[in-house]
């Protein structure tokens, strides 16, 4: 067991199988649990002693235990629970204890006592000592003594208990000192044992004829030490510190079977609901047979490795090895062995039955035969070497195939007479009939017996290579390398392959003349051509091993390896009846945390990863169960969870209802187990669900509400503004207008005209008729930029100039002007409103250089600063604005018509069409405080 799974102990006292399959071990370190895959360990905090011991189960299901303190535990919802400390009744004795219906009776060495199951109140049900106690159903056997005798070694009382009332079944008396009397009880009978001088004594009850009868001790029992007496089908087990050992009882005599473990103190045996058999052991660990019935059996010698082997009569087999020994094997013994020259590997052995021979074939240029009446070798040279096969044909021929050849023998053991059939390597042959089949390497070929003719057999007209063959009555079975199983009937091949399972490579077929036994890497077949009934072995049967070559002997198969051998019944017993043990979930895992095993589950959106783990109890269930699961509604077929696997693993699943379901089943097995499903609800994010739907639902119209709302308003507002430029734009019109009429005042063109009627009185034709394009010029120009709101700052420069140009005749040459304009600035491209910086050129030369009188100066400039703004500056040095304000008529209030419209042009500038224009007009004064001229500043963004 130590093998399969890490024992947690070594030294074991009980073994106990629970209605859930659960195998349970009472251990010198404690109690344990096994599941298939692993122990769990049980204790209790209260616990006195870790060893516990005589495990048992109340109709609940429940195990009890004691251990030597007295404490009696149960155990209950995975935990082990204290029932009742009876130390003071056990006065530290391993005291036996049996569960009633309504109490847990206690034998103890001051008399019987029962504990109330419900208020634990102890009640005493006889005194006196009691020494061993054993039950089996409601009857109860014990060894007493009465309260009013002091105990003796030399007499003991066996007593049955039935319905709380002692009956004496014997008062026994030595007058030697009788050693660790035991009882034990079976059903219908009782043993009682007690070792008198170091000699095992037996005495046996029958509740038939209420008889107690002495038994002949067996010798093998003498002088061992018994620790328990079992009975599996109707054989008495002694446990003992030699194995152990397996009687029947016959007409009040042991009769001995057969012994197990000879080298293992076995303390109790556990035969579980898959027939497996468990043995416990005092000092090394836990034994496990899948099947008793299947012995291997060790070669005596460790260096000796079989090679070869073949069968005889009576189930008796022979055995040949790489050191050239002959084994000659009488069911499990050695009966003779025989030595070969020198040290020789026997590579093959043929039994010849009618002639009791037993050809031997050397892996070398050697062979011999063995006279099986006087066990005498004969050397037989190189004819029988390095042979693959031998079939006897009739009385007088023999074939023989080799590495290299196919040939036929008549009378091989008293004449060389040879006949070569075919040069090519042999692999294996048959005999049907007067045919003889033959598979060499390239091939199989049929050959009359009679005249060796020969043609080869085909399948669909290509060549087959034939492993190994066998016949059954008047069909040849065929395992080939390519094609699987074939048969060979009524001279036609026909597939087969559909009795094993597929991918399984068939290593040997052989006959018993009934079934056909077939080895695989996979297991062990046995197949019956007429029902097409197949059983197979394997591991979970006790075969450890794959088997390869195998001999069929009367009334057994012996499967043969390097250093051992298995020996198998032929009949029933050699296959078991599995079952599959009840499959149930582990654990539940929810995004990789524990959670309670429950039937359903109703989990946030975001809680979709989950994992099942789950197990079926029973001895390498983990090997030998399977597993399939569905989802639903996700699969509507059965998933296969692989071998060896014990979960399964859901990742981001989607919000819905689902159903785990799961179903176990032993590979041997056809039934099938299923788990509880499992229901579990992940429901939708909040962003899916009906009521978050209406919300945004709601959120949209009220949004499309609010769209469609602020659309009104924005073009509720987009007409008002549109209302407001086309008022605004009439507004600029008209101040364009205003300047306009302003640049076109009478005086002006009074003054112009004027200018031209004197240059023609004065016959200067050339400067009237320069200055009349000039003026007509400037009148277009006004004219022109009047219809624009905008204009470029080339464009507003030259009608200044030309203005200025007219102007300065006005004033007879007294008048001196600049022009400066910033090389950086891209005139062309600088946009300024039309007409705006002819008004304060005109205030500028109206009132403040008209009245002055020497020098008139008028600067105009134009630049831009490192903000993106455009600055430009008139300056004069005229007479200054409050000087000027004096020399108006005070009964003619004046505000120039121009400065108004250009003042109105800003303010609708700025507030309107967002464009930031200021007008700065400084007085200039010199260090006296007399004026000395204005300033006129404008600044407006460049666009």
């Amino acid at each position: 067991m130590s093998n399969i799974s890490a024992l947690p102990d070594v030294e074991f006292y009980d073994i106990l199988e629970d209605d859930d399959n659960y195998i349970w071990l009472a251990a010198d370190k404690g109690l344990y649990r096994y599941n298939g895959k692993a122990y769990q360990k049980f204790t209790n905090p209260n616990q006195k002693v870790n060893s516990l011991f005589q495990l048992k189960l109340d109709i609940q299901g429940r195990l009890w235990c004691i251990n030597l303190y007295g404490q009696i535990f149960y155990v209950e919802n995975d935990s082990l629970n204290l029932f009742y400390d009876a130390n003071e009744l056990v006065k530290g004795q391993l005291s036996p204890f049996e569960i009633m219906d309504t109490s847990i009776r206690l034998f103890t060495v001051d008399g019987i006592y029962d504990i109330n199951l419900k208020d634990k109140k102890v009640v005493t049900l006889f005194d006196g000592m009691t020494v061993s106690e054993s039950s089996c159903e409601d009857l109860s056997y014990v060894i007493k003594m009465n309260s009013d005798r002091r105990p003796s070694n030399e007499k003991q009382n066996w007593y049955q208990i039935k319905d709380d009332k002692l009956k004496l079944l014997i008062e026994l008396t030595s007058k030697y000192r009788m050693q660790s009397p035991k009882v034990y009880a079976f059903e219908g009978s009782a043993l009682l044992n007690y070792k008198e001088q170091g000699k095992n004594q037996f005495y046996f009850y029958s509740t038939q004829s209420e008889k107690v009868t002495k038994l002949k001790t067996p010798k093998n029992l003498e002088g061992v030490t018994i620790y328990n007496v079992i009975s599996l089908d109707k054989d008495y087990w002694f446990l003992t510190t030699s194995g152990v050992f397996i009687f029947k009882l016959k007409d009040h005599q042991l009769i001995f079977k057969e012994q197990l473990f000879s080298n293992e103190s076995v303390t109790d045996v556990l035969v579980d609901f898959n027939k497996n058999y468990w043995f416990t052991t005092l000092d090394n660990g836990v034994f496990v047979s899948s099947n008793l019935n299947i012995r291997c059996l060790n070669l005596a010698h460790k260096k000796d490795k079989i090679t070869a082997a073949c069968a005889l009569n009576n189930n008796q087999f022979l055995l040949g090895t790489n050191s050239g020994k002959l084994l000659f094997y009488d069911d499990k013994e050695v009966f003779k062995t025989l030595k070969l020259p020198g040290s020789k590997i026997i590579g093959n052995l043929f039994f010849d039955a009618s002639q009791n021979q037993v050809i031997v074939s050397i892996n070398a240029s050697e062979s011999y035969s063995v006279d099986l009446n006087t066990f005498t070798l004969k050397d037989q040279k190189n004819k029988y070497s390095v042979a693959k096969t031998f079939s006897k044909i009739n009385e007088e021929n023999l074939f023989y195939g080799s590495y290299k050849e196919a040939v036929i023998y008549n009378k091989s053991y008293t004449t060389d007479s040879t006949r070569i059939i075919r040069e090519s390597r042999v692999k294996t042959s048959e005999v049907l009939k007067d045919k003889l089949l033959v598979s060499f390497i390239d091939g199989l070929y049929e050959f009359d017996v009679n005249n060796f003719n020969s043609k080869e057999i085909k399948l669909e007209n290509e060549s087959v290579l034939v492993n190994s063959i066998a016949k059954i009555n008047n069909e040849v079975w065929l395992a080939t390398q390519h094609n699987g199983l074939l048969c060979f009937k009524d001279n036609q091949l026909i597939s087969k392959q559909n009795i094993l399972p597929k991918q399984v490579q068939i290593n040997t077929l052989k006959s018993d003349g009934e079934f056909l036994w077939i080895s695989t890497d996979e297991g062990f077949y046995r197949f019956q051509p007429k029902t097409y009934q197949i059983k197979s072995l394997n591991t979970q049967d006790g075969l450890t091993l794959s088997v390869d070559k195998f001999i069929i002997l009367e009334d057994y198969l012996v499967a043969t390896f390097p250093n051992s051998f298995y020996l198998m019944p032929k009949d029933e017993t050699l296959f078991k009846d599995f079952n599959t043990s009840k499959v149930w979930m582990e654990s539940v895992k929810i995004n990789d945390k524990d959670t309670v095993v429950k039937t359903n589950y109703n989990l946030p959106y975001n809680f979709n990863n989950l994992r099942f783990d789950f197990n079926s109890n029973g001895f390498q269930s983990n090997k030998h169960v399977g597993y399939k699961y569905r989802i639903k509604p996700i699969d509507t077929t059965w998933r296969d969870v692989p071998i060896n696997t014990h979960f399964v693993v859901f990742n981001s699943l989607s919000s819905g209802k689902y159903t785990f379901e799961l179903q176990g089943q032993n590979i041997g097995s056809k039934n099938i187990q299923f788990a509880s499903p499992i229901t579990f609800i992940i429901n939708k994010p909040f962003w899916e669900t009906y009521w978050f739907y209406a919300l945004v639902l709601l959120v949209v119209v009220g949004l499309i509400w609010l769209y469609f709302r602020w659309r009104l308003r924005q073009k509720e507002a987009q007409r008002i503004t549109e209302i407001d430029k086309i008022l605004i734009d009439k507004k600029i019109t008209n101040l364009r207008l205003e300047n306009l009429r302003s640049q076109m005042n009478p005086h002006f063109i009074f003054n112009a005209l004027n200018s031209i009627q004197d240059y023609i009185i004065s016959n200067e034709k050339e400067l009237a008729s320069s200055y009349l394009v000039k003026f007509s010029r400037l009148i277009r120009m006004y004219l022109d930029y009047s219809q624009q709101n905008e204009i470029t700052l080339e464009e507003e420069l030259n009608a200044l100039k030309l203005y200025l140009e007219l102007e300065k005749v006005r004033f007879e040459d007294e008048l001196k002007y600049s022009l400066n304009v910033d090389e950086n600035l891209n005139t062309n491209h600088i946009k300024v409103p039309s007409l705006f910086i002819q008004p304060y050129v005109e205030n500028a030369l109206k009132h403040g250089l008209l009245h002055k009188s020497g020098e008139r100066l008028l600067r105009v400039e134009a630049k831009a600063t490192n903000e993106n703004t455009l600055v430009i500056t008139v300056e004069d040095n005229g007479i200054g604005r409050q000087q000027s304000e004096a020399l108006k008529r005070s009964d003619k209030p004046h505000k120039p018509f121009a400065t108004k419209a250009n003042e109105e042009r800003v303010r609708l500038y700025k507030n309107k069409l967002k464009r930031n224009i200021n007008i700065e007009i400084i007085d200039l004064y010199n260090s006296t405080q007399q004026p000395t001229g204005t300033k006129v500043v404008i600044t407006m963004p460049i666009q």
